[in-house]
């Protein structure tokens, strides 16, 4: 499609740290726009609408299908290179890999506190997480949507994501459970463009 800058598929891969809200949805599409025009009229784009929309009904759970338009918030944009760090992490990189491992979780309603906390970025890091991005639902642009942001935290595999949850979990519990309704489930994210 001549409007998507970046499109990736993230399948659901079933974990022991989240319960049952984690089998709702089995995959997200993430498509990237240069614009919030681009993003409202893909539609019309004639790609898709020659192409893709007349083959979505194959492979989409049409009735359960949700969608979001949100802008990201960057709180960490993946390892520091200026600290030491192991050889898978030194490479690490979200553009350029084709498949990396995240938790995407969409956030329904704040709990006691909002989803959104000054100590995301701390949870994150003591969580191992190497790239953190909060989004947000861009006013307007779709009517009454589902979710009022979207979590994302990366880790270089499976292991790093159990291992950073081991060694901290009152983090990870403070970090995931904080939203009072959320759907979302750890994802392994592939990159196609």
């Amino acid at each position: 499609m001549s409007t998507t800058r970046a499109y990736v598929q993230s399948h659901q891969i079933h974990s022991d740290l989240l319960d049952e809200r984690q089998t709702y949805f089995e995959a997200c599409a993430e498509v990237w726009f240069d614009s919030l025009e681009d993003a409202m009229n893909v539609g019309t784009e004639p790609v898709y609408a020659a192409h893709i929309s007349v083959d979505e009904p194959l492979f989409v759970d049409m009735p359960r299908l949700r969608f979001l338009i949100t802008a990201e918030e960057v709180l960490k944009s993946g390892p520091d290179r200026r600290l030491p760090l192991g050889p898978a992490e030194a490479v690490w990189d979200v553009q350029r890999l084709p498949t990396t491992i995240k938790l995407l979780q969409f956030i329904e309603e704040d709990g006691d506190h909002a989803w959104d906390g000054d100590d995301d970025f701390d949870l994150g890091e003591r969580l191992g997480a190497l790239r953190h991005v909060r989004c947000r639902p861009i006013p307007g642009a779709i009517e009454n949507s589902f979710a009022i942001g979207v979590r994302e935290l990366w880790w270089g595999s499976e292991f790093d994501l159990e291992a950073g949850v081991a060694r901290d979990r009152a983090a990870w519990e403070e970090l995931v459970l904080r939203p009072s309704r959320w759907t979302g489930y750890i994802a392994r994210a592939e990159r196609f463009i």
